[in-house]
């Protein structure tokens, strides 16, 4: 089983390797996929992550009853119900909901996979819950897994490749004998020297986060394996062409 690193999104379409049969780990751990976790946490049924914000609003017109949440610059959007804070929805009760969702960077990296792959969503918050649930999946189809960074504007991102880091150790720890594309070695050794906890206010996202007055966000997306959920993408809506999110539940995953 290979592992790869994608540094930014548009590096998938670049790649000879990328195959729907690859399990893909889509990371914007500052903040949406670490929010999408704490959501379907707080009880939300299905997030819909959209590739902009007028997607995400002609969603809302055709399905009112969904929260229209999402941000741009770290900020929420004006006539959105919620902005993409996981402090905030941690204190929320979501038993039932559907939510709407886009992001600057994580929302767009969940479509630039290769449709029809296997696309799960991971954070620190679920670390050693989506990497189990990777290594399970390539092992049952004889595949590989990819680690896509969602980066920020296109570029390359200190926060997800840290998270990416983490993420490789985690399955190494459940198989020594993987392959690891330099990219991943890459990776690994940049987690190595940002440690999230001395590090994360030092890195570009966190200082957005921290200038609108979000500083609290940051505690849960440094947060290691608390979760057990594994958001993964089930489907595409075909009236909106949102990505569908689902929770699957990986009772034998957090230690």
């Amino acid at each position: 089983m290979r592992i790869n690193v994608f540094f930014t999104p548009a590096e998938i379409l670049q790649s000879p390797e990328q195959t729907t049969n690859d399990v893909y780990i889509v990371i914007d751990v500052i903040r949406a996929t670490t929010t999408i976790n704490v959501m379907l946490d707080r009880g939300a049924t299905k997030i819909f992550a959209a590739q902009d914000p007028e997607q995400a609003r002609t969603a809302k017109e055709l399905f009112p009853d969904r929260l229209l949440c999402g941000e741009r610059n770290a900020l929420p959007m004006p006539g959105f119900d919620y902005g993409n804070s996981p402090s905030q929805f941690f204190k929320m009760n979501l038993s039932g909901r559907e939510m709407i969702l886009s992001t600057s960077n994580g929302t767009r990296a969940l479509h630039a996979c290769p449709e029809g792959a296997t696309r799960l969503a991971g954070s620190f918050y679920n670390a050693h819950a989506v990497t189990s649930l990777a290594y399970q999946l390539a092992s049952e189809r004889g595949s590989n897994i990819a680690i896509v960074c969602s980066g920020k504007s296109g570029y390359f991102a200190l926060d997800d490749t840290a998270c990416a880091g983490h993420l490789l150790f985690e399955l190494l720890h459940q198989d020594r004998e993987l392959e690891l594309a330099e990219s991943a070695m890459a990776a690994i050794m940049l987690y190595k020297q940002n440690p999230p906890a001395e590090t994360v206010e030092q890195w570009e996202a966190s200082s957005e986060v921290i200038e609108v007055g979000l500083a609290e966000d940051l505690k849960y997306c440094i947060s290691m394996s608390v979760s057990n959920i594994v958001p993964i993408v089930t489907s595409e809506e075909t009236q909106t062409g949102l990505l569908i999110l689902e929770a699957y539940q990986n009772d034998h995953a957090v230690r």
